[in-house]
């Protein structure tokens, strides 16, 4: 078969183009069809997806729910969630990151990290000192549940290609605006993530939380902080409108305070599940 390309230099072409049109129109073309092709191709084993890289960027998250029923009605209400029946709760389908109600008695939530090699990084953990479960496949990719070494669970996931979402800020209300991992000893848990991820931190807090300077979206770990899950806080664009609904609907909400990056309140939920409320100042 001749390269269709070439027409553009016959005796006789479509037009009359610039004597370098066609080999820029040539390398354009196949540049675009190669990060198509390796972008969505997904590999046959847990070694890997390739194409843009979101390692160590948040990839999933969920909220446990004893009635995920009686759940989804309290975040509808708080947050506007759409929520999609799935085999183990509802998946939210209008925020990003992605996240889910997931049916079981816990009251911890949980974060799933994108990760490049799932195998590479269970070995990466467990040298570390962590413990990392030998991954699983599910529709979504491959997965390992992990502890680090000071007790603090997440797990990290190689998605196959149509769960993979470009790495961004959340912007709308309902969204997550920050996420934390407990940190007891924050020297440790930095060494910790920054090895694990590629984590680079900015300067401590004032209560030593140290913010992650290059992952989206916005997480950090929060330093000198007892726990073995993850914090999540919430956008909202009216704080005290969403703590009223919050105790409207049996659960229970602390007195707002401010910060620099606005007003913030934690929650729980009418199952026990503790949240936390942010209606950012403007530039956030």
């Amino acid at each position: 078969m001749s390269d269709p390309f070439e027409t553009l230099f016959g005796e006789d072409p479509p037009a009359t183009p610039r004597p370098d049109f066609a080999e820029q129109l040539r390398a354009q073309v196949i540049g675009e069809l190669g990060e198509l092709l390796t972008s969505d191709r997904d590999s046959s084993g847990p070694s890997g997806v390739a194409g843009r890289s979101n390692h160590g960027s948040l990839f999933y998250f969920t909220l446990p729910a004893a009635d995920v029923d009686l759940a989804g009605e309290f975040y509808r209400q708080v947050f506007d969630w759409e929520l999609h029946q799935g085999d183990a709760g509802y998946h939210v389908a209008n925020v990003y990151p992605p996240m889910g109600l997931a049916s079981n008695d816990s009251t911890n939530p949980r974060v799933w990290i994108e990760v490049d090699d799932i195998e590479a990084a269970v070995v990466k953990v467990r040298e570390l000192g962590g413990t990392a479960t030998e991954p699983v496949h599910y529709d979504s990719g491959w997965s390992s549940d992990c502890v680090d070494p000071q007790g603090v669970a997440f797990s990290v996931q190689v998605p196959t290609a149509a769960y993979r979402q470009a790495a961004r800020r959340s912007t709308e209300s309902g969204e997550l605006f920050y996420w934390s991992l407990p940190a007891p000893q924050a020297a440790q848990s930095k060494a910790f993530y920054q090895e694990l991820f590629g984590w680079e931190f900015g300067n401590p807090g004032n209560q030593g939380g140290m913010h992650v300077e290059n992952r989206l979206p916005d997480g950090g770990i929060g330093g000198g902080r007892e726990g073995s899950h993850p914090e999540l806080f919430f956008r909202v664009t009216d704080l005290d409108r969403a703590i009223t609904t919050i105790r409207r609907l049996g659960g229970t909400a602390e007195p707002a305070g401010e910060g620099p990056e606005g007003r913030h309140a934690m929650c729980v939920d009418n199952q026990g599940v503790v949240f936390g409320l942010s209606e950012p100042s403007q530039e956030y």
